[in-house]
């Protein structure tokens, strides 16, 4: 579900050198690509913007997508979807009625939260990767974030994100204090079967810093882990702003994770070098009430 709406947010661009993308074939693509389609269809206004009120994305097994307000414009090339902006007011998501497989809590965390969103994404045929620009999110709670990529080997479609290799990354986490506390809690239950409440959370907790404490210093400086170590200590409640930047040569993608799941020890020092090899992580962490 999650990996669905992600791929559908993820799509957005600039100049290409393709043709502007109509209303409709707009909606089309989003259907062909996603499986999503457009309970109203989006009219026409300034500046090639595709504006639709009250909308549901709408497809067998999907997430139930509504949003007060969609507005949407791309360009295609050769009947495909090259580029695409995406603006939504008012976005909130929920299991689809047949879902019997999403957990309670993110059932609960869905149901109270309502969101606005903004992304663009730009494909560079040149370069063979996908510019993921000015993506973010803005939670009901008051949790925000803030994301910018570059994916190589990666178009404008799901399947296409699934196969590409992220070679740069910069993320910035507003953390509101409660967003975060039912995803450490779900978290810790998978750890400790027994564990509720803050016994789960201090599980979740100690996974992340031995996650940090095994990641290799070749990839990892010591500032950085220091940055790392206070945001983890801080959670969930505690309120601030984590910023976060990758580099990686090569790029991480789906099949260079799959190492982990192979290795014997997935979260030991051995396999996160092999898979951090030639990337680098910076980040800060800033505790307190930020703008």
């Amino acid at each position: 579900m999650c990996l669905r709406l992600v791929a559908l947010l993820a799509l957005l661009a600039g100049p290409v050198g393709a043709e502007p993308a109509g209303c409709d074939a707009l909606a089309r693509a989003v259907q062909d690509t996603f499986g999503l389609r457009l309970s109203t269809a989006p009219a026409p206004v300034a500046e090639g913007w595709c504006v639709v009120d009250g909308v549901r994305l709408e497809g067998e097994s999907a997430p139930r997508i509504t949003l007060q307000t969609l507005r949407i414009r791309g360009e295609m090339a050769e009947g495909s979807l090259m580029a695409l902006e995406v603006e939504g007011k008012g976005l909130r998501v929920a299991p689809s009625l047949n879902d019997r497989k999403t957990a309670p809590w993110l059932r609960d965390f869905l149901r109270l939260q309502t969101s606005d969103m903004q992304v663009s994404i730009r494909r560079e045929d040149a370069a063979d990767r996908l510019l993921v620009q000015d993506g973010h999110l803005l939670l009901s709670g008051g949790a925000e974030l803030a994301l910018s990529a570059e994916i190589a080997g990666a178009g404008v479609s799901a399947a296409s994100l699934l196969t590409g290799r992220v070679t740069g990354l910069h993320l910035e986490w507003k953390n509101d204090g409660r967003t975060l506390r039912p995803v450490m809690e779900a978290m810790g239950a998978q750890l400790e079967p027994e564990a509720e409440g803050t016994r789960a959370v201090l599980a979740a907790r100690d996974l992340l810093s031995g996650l940090i404490d095994a990641m290799p210093g070749d990839s990892l400086p010591q500032d950085t882990a220091e940055a790392l170590e206070r945001f983890v200590a801080a959670l969930p409640q505690g309120r601030g702003r984590l910023v976060l930047d990758f580099a990686s040569e090569d790029g991480i993608g789906a099949a260079r994770l799959g190492l982990l799941a192979l290795a014997e020890d997935p979260m030991g020092p051995a396999a996160l070098a092999r898979v951090f090899a030639g990337s680098g992580i910076g980040a800060s962490w800033t505790p307190g009430l930020t703008p």
